[in-house]
């Protein structure tokens, strides 16, 4: 997969793709015409993304903080993290 559409599919700018393709965060090489191919991830690296889940209010009396935890949750569930703490 072009280093472009990884970024896009991550959610995150080429720039930043690019910067960490330099520094060997991601793997994948640099063809001679300079495009760079991002190896596909297995499904063990992707399923050990882990995350925890932090939630709060400016109001004790407010009754957001369960919709909240639930809404970011939901995010993390979509994006295929492991949560490992609310």
């Amino acid at each position: 997969m072009k280093l472009s559409d990884w970024a896009k599919k991550k959610g995150v700018s080429y720039k930043t793709a690019w910067r960490w393709f330099k520094q060997g965060l991601i793997k994948g090489y640099q063809m001679p015409t300079g495009t760079i191919i991002v190896e596909e991830e297995t499904k063990k690296e992707r399923e050990e993304v882990r995350c925890m889940i932090y939630a709060r209010v400016s109001d004790r009396k407010s009754e957001n903080l369960e919709r909240q935890a639930q809404r970011l949750t939901e995010y993390a569930t979509a994006k295929g993290y492991k949560i490992v703490w609310v």
